[in-house]
């Protein structure tokens, strides 16, 4: 019996089936290309089809709808910005780091991919996105600014009549407009700084003491 190793194509299978297996990514990877570089409407399956250099019947043979493949493209973009995230909030002991960690991701993640974001938060208008995985990533990101709300109320670090779903709101709304003058109109932004100005300003306030 012969102990030579096996070769790549014995181990992995024939190339063509490398091949096969390889095209789901290729067409995800070119719908993402084409929704940062035209926006969601100038992507069509015909499109991405072409930039994938495979016939648009093949893409439908992986994802029925364009509404299918965009979902699928925005979900693999999320779901490592989120995991990285909670990650990083494991180790946060206080509201202000855990809101100044969540500023400056999502303000980073602005800047990263404005398009997906502008695609995402501006854009998509699917009636099946509720209870999609990609809703359900969306909530877990959001649920982070009401659980350290929550957590700073709890230990007495925030005020306890706040109400954590309108800080939510607010960050994240106050945050796509600093986004909306600087990253998705092509401005550099100073990330980190901005972020921690925007959350000592939410939590100190307007009024003078």
């Amino acid at each position: 019996m012969s102990t030579q190793p096996l070769s790549d194509t014995a181990k992995d299978g024939p190339a063509w089936r490398r091949r096969k297996n390889d095209r789901p990514t290729e067409i995800i990877a070119a719908a993402r290309e084409m929704l940062e570089a035209k926006g969601l409407s100038g992507v069509s399956m015909a499109r991405i089809a072409a930039r994938a250099h495979v016939s648009e019947a093949l893409v439908y043979r992986y994802f029925d709808s364009k509404q299918a493949l965009i979902n699928q493209v925005l979900t693999e973009w999320a779901e490592p910005f989120i995991t990285s995230l909670m990650a990083k909030l494991d180790g946060a002991t206080t509201a202000r780091q855990r809101l100044v960690l969540i500023a400056t991701s999502y303000l980073r993640g602005m800047d990263d991919t404005p398009r997906l974001h502008r695609v995402f938060y501006q854009e998509l208008r699917w009636q099946d996105y509720a209870g999609s995985p990609l809703h359900k990533l969306n909530r877990r990101f959001a649920n982070t600014v009401v659980e350290a709300v929550e957590a700073g109320i709890a230990t007495g670090e925030l005020r306890a009549d706040l109400d954590a779903p309108m800080v939510r709101d607010m960050l994240f709304g106050g945050l796509e407009h600093v986004a909306m003058r600087t990253s998705f109109a092509g401005r550099p932004v100073d990330v980190e700084q901005q972020a921690r100005s925007f959350v000592e300003t939410l939590l100190i306030g307007l009024a003078t003491k």
